[in-house]
């Protein structure tokens, strides 16, 4: 990550420059000169230091190469790149050699036996014997993607379905962006305007991962 180039002075520099300046200036006795300047020189240098401070803080946090996480969604904003949100998995659980016709109703909960669970979206019906229900995790993230053949399981019993149904298809589940993923983005916002300021990007360059 590249450098601010801001320099924040150390407390004891900033006490000892405003000390020697005190001295210098002040004409009085020498006990009371040195009595009074280290006074002064601690006290301005304490209010100096905080200034410093949060300059340093300014100074990292104008541009998004080096910006904390609340600036970062501050630049992000105002350059329309904002962070893209985590994705919950969906797909199906299916049962087969289902009789007796019966549906599951939407909002019923399926459990993972790692204790992941997932919601059913819609009313499903049996067709053919096999019962195919949509279902969607309830948290978000890559953990609700699902391997074909996984077990399923109710947590509510529901007549003439076995407890045990299996995933099918469950997938798309993505984690929010990762933090310097999003940076490299914004930061390639720049890039992309100075582009579209002239006649537009060469043909060379790959621009497709800005978005």
């Amino acid at each position: 990550m590249a450098d601010s180039g801001f320099s924040r002075p150390a407390l004891p520099q900033l006490i000892a420059t405003i000390r020697s300046d005190l001295l210098t200036r002040f004409s009085e006795d020498v006990v009371l000169r040195r009595l009074d300047a280290e006074v002064y020189a601690r006290v301005q240098a304490a209010a100096v230091h905080t200034l410093y401070g949060y300059i340093d803080y300014l100074a990292r946090n104008m541009l998004p190469d080096q910006a904390d996480p609340d600036w970062l969604a501050r630049h992000g904003n105002l350059k329309r790149c904002p962070r893209k949100p985590a994705v919950a998995a969906s797909g199906f659980v299916r049962w087969e050699n289902v009789s007796d016709n019966p549906e599951i109703p939407a909002g019923t909960v399926i459990q993972r036996d790692d204790q992941v669970t997932f919601t059913t979206t819609e009313n499903a019906k049996t067709v053919g014997g096999t019962l195919r229900v949509p279902v969607r995790a309830d948290e978000a993230g890559h953990s609700g993607n699902t391997d074909d053949g996984i077990a399923m399981r109710l947590l509510t019993p529901i007549g003439g379905v076995s407890s045990t149904g299996y995933a099918d298809a469950i997938a798309g589940g993505d984690d929010i962006e990762a933090l310097e993923t999003w940076r490299g983005r914004i930061h390639g916002t720049v890039v992309l305007c100075r582009y579209r300021c002239k006649t537009g990007p060469p043909a060379d360059v790959n621009l497709t991962h800005l978005g």
